[in-house]
């Protein structure tokens, strides 16, 4: 699909929708997971959602880490260049 908005504004549109969506559903997991209550899952027409719960391990406290042993960063792996496209409104010049 060709459009004639500028690039840098299509990723703004496309951002906008993503966090829009994302805030939808987390909505919706909130009402299934209240709807399903302590069933094992929910039914739709064409869908069936299962809760499962799991646990994560905790980052380590890097701190706490070399404050007890000391300096860690022979152990740390190279440093990773990452690359991010940041969008912000364009300020308009006020119109004279």
């Amino acid at each position: 699909m060709k459009s004639n908005r500028h690039i840098v504004d299509q990723l703004a549109d496309v951002r906008a929708q993503k966090k829009a969506l994302e805030a939808k559903e987390e909505e919706l997991k909130v009402l299934i997971s209240k709807a399903m209550g302590s069933a094992d899952s929910l039914g739709g027409d064409q869908f069936i959602a299962f809760q499962k719960v799991s646990t994560r391990k905790g980052i380590y406290d890097m701190k706490k880490i070399e404050a007890t042993f000391g300096d860690m960063s022979l152990f740390r792996k190279p440093d990773v260049t990452v690359y991010q496209i940041v969008v912000e409104p364009r300020i308009m010049e006020a119109a004279e």
